[in-house]
């Protein structure tokens, strides 16, 4: 080798030496930010997941709440049937319906 080749050796050397340092300390960055990533991302999912699984649980609540109201409803619905066509329903209205008429006739 001649002279400058000689002496650009260790300015070549050095200048790599120094890229591979950076490329390391680099990798050893990606590495880390990539795991934090991974773990924040993995928070978020979970944290979705449980959000997700009460209002599941929300929903069928309110779907249990409302199936008991709709039996409810049919049961009193067909207990007014069972008075309105009583024998005692109708006397009560038969009744009550000859005054009633007379008061508005009246205007009272």
């Amino acid at each position: 080798m001649s002279g400058q080749q000689q002496r650009q050796q260790p300015a070549v050397d050095a200048g790599l030496r120094r890229l591979e340092t950076e490329l390391k300390a680099a990798r050893r960055f990606g590495a880390k930010a990539t795991k934090q990533m991974h773990t924040a991302v993995a928070a978020d999912l979970d944290r979705a997941l449980r959000r997700a699984r009460r209002a599941e649980q929300r929903a069928a609540d309110a779907e249990a709440r409302a199936t008991r109201a709709e039996r409810r409803v049919r049961r009193l619905e067909r207990e007014l049937a069972e008075v309105r066509s009583s024998a005692t329903w109708r006397a009560g209205r038969a009744v009550v319906a000859v005054p009633g008429r007379l008061k508005r006739l009246t205007g009272r």
